[in-house]
């Protein structure tokens, strides 16, 4: 019997190559644990195949030798082994010749060096046999006598080139196999369990922000009083059609004013304090104009990806907007800035050959995963670190130089403002560290844009910086009040994301309403309008900052935009942010983890500039209100303004000339004092 013949009567080998398994060797025991029979045999300790006696071979002729041949399918030309098998011995040419069509009759001949390892060979196989039926009584590789009969067909059917090979699904008594399932339901249930008593399970608000009272907002009492509300809707919307030839229907102006009375009785007022919309722009009427105007115009969807109908006049002018922004050659679209992220990371990382990622310990996590799936080596940098960002640098380029090796291509990827802690990143001195050991630069805009410089372009144009940011990432739907990601950059480089970033080319792009209205907010917030919104929301931030630590509540000292509340308790800050919610019509989110590392739950707030002098002091109010009520502790010790340490060029200059001259080989801390 060939190889080929003895891999088909498998069912766990003939899906295998001939060539695999003529130079697998010992690897074949990763196909022997799949085995029904084989892998409890597996567990066995195995010696190295030259060291190993080779157990006695069985005359064919024999009556063992036989009932043999009719056990085992897989080699029913030639004598395989008995239920007893012998002591190991010198080798055998029959025995070798078994081992070498039949990996698994190798295996326990390798394994069962003495009678007891033999034993409980047999014994594991014959319980396999018992419980697994694929014959209605034994197993492929070892059957009673009295399947004998259907085996002899099975191998007749094989051998026979003239008849149709049996289908595997035949060896198998497929109603043997159907009541086994694993238990999808209950482990889920029980991971969701685990999230809940930690305090970790994310609970989404019921709220509807209003475009006509920004920042006000109405909650909704309880989930269940939504649901009873929607199925009292549902029931008055099922008798009636509407109709597509008027504008709104009659039936539909009934609903509408029953959503209206139903909705009075479970809504409640709120002020929100923790929205992205930083500066309300989702609300600006030419903004809601513009998006109208174009809905009638196009519709509301974009009808395809980029490639394939969705590539509209607005798209192209944003685009050339976003890059006008942010004086780069270019600018490419996304639905968001998640997605921008990290099909930017990934799709880099796979065209730039041997490329180095250096990561800020800080990173959002759209920035992590696109690294992730780009398969490069990374190095994470501490938050806000040059010191420690230049040494593994300085490292990597040594270890070229040493090596006499091209340089690798490297990215460094970091943030401006970190959204959770309010960080603000030295941008400067890590572009400069960067670009002197030949590394790109990758910045993360996403919470800078529209509100810092002069026209909204985030903290690299504050800083006067824009030009030593080699790829910078930025979101529509925070301060420009939108929805959806870009990225500016390079033309090649973003032409090279285009063509070959999947998040870009596989998915719908952004409808023309959408791209239009983002467009004439990104116009108004570059010019007179934006900055003077800038300017108030700035203001309104340092007066909430001011009132609340003069109140004694734990403010997290921060130099942005954010004004994060220290809980420190996963269930007491959830409590917190419920409480305020029902009790005192504010709405601030609890954060806690993973966003944030367990211990360091917080409130995040975030004043904008339509947040009025009574909302803010009902804020100081409510919050002493709630930290009173929980016993959560108050300080009255003045704020902690910690200075970002900064490095001198000297130290960034002596590297790079180390590096330079081959003499640095190993990391070495670098000092700020010198």
């Amino acid at each position: 019997m060939s190889a080929a013949t003895a891999v088909v009567k498998c069912p766990f080998l003939n899906r295998t190559s001939k060539k695999f398994l003529q130079h697998a060797g010992s690897s074949l025991k990763s196909y022997a644990e799949r085995c029904p029979v084989m892998k409890e045999v597996v567990a066995c300790p195995i010696r190295a195949q030259s060291t190993i006696a080779q157990p006695a071979s069985v005359s064919e002729g024999s009556s063992d030798g036989a009932i043999v041949k009719s056990r085992c399918p897989m080699n029913c030309e030639d004598v395989c082994m008995g239920d007893k098998m012998p002591a190991p011995v010198s080798a055998d040419p029959a025995v070798e010749h078994i081992k070498k069509k039949c990996p698994f009759a190798s295996a326990i001949m390798e394994v069962a060096k003495t009678p007891k390892h033999a034993t409980r060979v047999v014994d594991a196989m014959k319980e396999v046999a018992h419980k697994f039926k694929p014959l209605q009584n034994g197993c492929p590789f070892i059957v009673s006598q009295d399947n004998f009969g259907s085996l002899q067909l099975i191998h007749t059917q094989l051998s026979d080139p003239r008849k149709k090979a049996i289908k595997q699904a035949d060896f198998y008594d497929l109603s043997e196999l159907t009541n086994t399932s694993y238990a999808y339901k209950q482990f889920f249930s029980e991971r969701l369990d685990e999230k809940k008593r930690k305090h970790v399970y994310r609970r989404f608000k019921t709220i509807n922000r209003s475009a006509n009272h920004h920042p006000a907002a109405l909650s909704y009492k309880s989930d269940a009083a939504y649901s009873a509300v929607d199925d009292v809707l549902l029931s008055v919307s099922s008798g009636f059609e509407l109709d597509s030839r008027q504008e709104c229907s009659k039936d539909v102006a009934d609903l509408l004013v029953d959503i209206v009375k139903f909705s009075d009785a479970i809504e409640r007022p709120q002020v929100v304090w923790c929205s992205n919309d930083y500066l309300g722009m989702s609300r600006h009427p030419l903004v809601k104009q513009v998006a109208q105007k174009v809905i009638s115009d196009h519709g509301v969807g974009a009808g395809g990806t980029r490639n394939i109908s969705g590539n509209g006049r607005f798209h192209n002018l944003l685009e050339r907007e976003l890059a006008a922004l942010h004086s780069k050659e270019q600018a490419l679209l996304f639905t968001s800035c998640y997605v921008a992220n990290d099909s930017t990371l990934s799709t880099l990382g796979k065209w730039l050959p041997n490329c180095i990622y250096y990561s800020d310990s800080g990173n959002h996590a759209s920035m992590i995963q696109g690294i992730c799936n780009s398969q490069c080596p990374k190095r994470v940098f501490r938050h806000n670190d040059v010191d420690h960002l230049a040494t593994l640098l300085a490292a990597d380029c040594a270890r070229e130089v040493e090596l006499g090796i091209a340089p690798r291509p490297k990215v460094v990827a970091f943030e401006s403002v970190y959204s959770m802690t309010g960080d603000v990143c030295p941008v400067e001195r890590i572009c400069n560290v960067a670009h002197q050991f030949g590394a790109l630069t990758f910045v993360d805009e996403v919470h800078a844009v529209g509100l810092y410089g002069e026209s909204g372009a985030g903290i690299a144009e504050r800083e006067n910086v824009k030009d030593k940011v080699d790829i910078v990432s930025g979101t529509l739907g925070k301060a420009f009040g939108v929805v959806g990601g870009y990225i500016a950059g390079p033309q090649s480089l973003i032409d090279a994301v285009r063509n070959e970033a999947p998040g870009f080319i596989f998915t719908t792009s952004l409808p023309p309403s959408t791209v239009a209205s983002a467009l004439v907010s990104v116009r108004l917030l570059r010019g007179a309008e934006g900055r003077d919104l800038r300017k108030r929301q700035q203001a309104s931030v340092r007066s909430v900052r001011t009132d609340l630590i003069e109140a004694g509540l734990p403010v997290l000292p921060c130099p942005s935009h954010i004004v994060p509340i220290h809980v420190g308790d996963a269930h007491l800050c959830t409590e917190v942010s419920t409480d305020l919610l029902e009790n005192h019509g504010i709405y601030i989110q609890a954060i806690n983890s993973p966003t944030v590392p367990v211990g360091q739950e917080l409130l995040r707030i975030a004043p904008g500039p339509h947040h009025t002098g009574e909302m803010k002091r009902d804020l100081v109010k409510s919050l002493l209100s709630v930290w009173e009520k929980y016993d959560l502790p108050l300080t009255n010790a003045p704020p902690v303004v910690t200075k970002l340490p900064v490095m001198k060029s000297g130290h960034i200059a002596r590297l790079v000339e180390h590096v330079a001259c081959g003499d640095y080989t190993r990391p070495q801390p670098v000092s700020l004092a010198a």
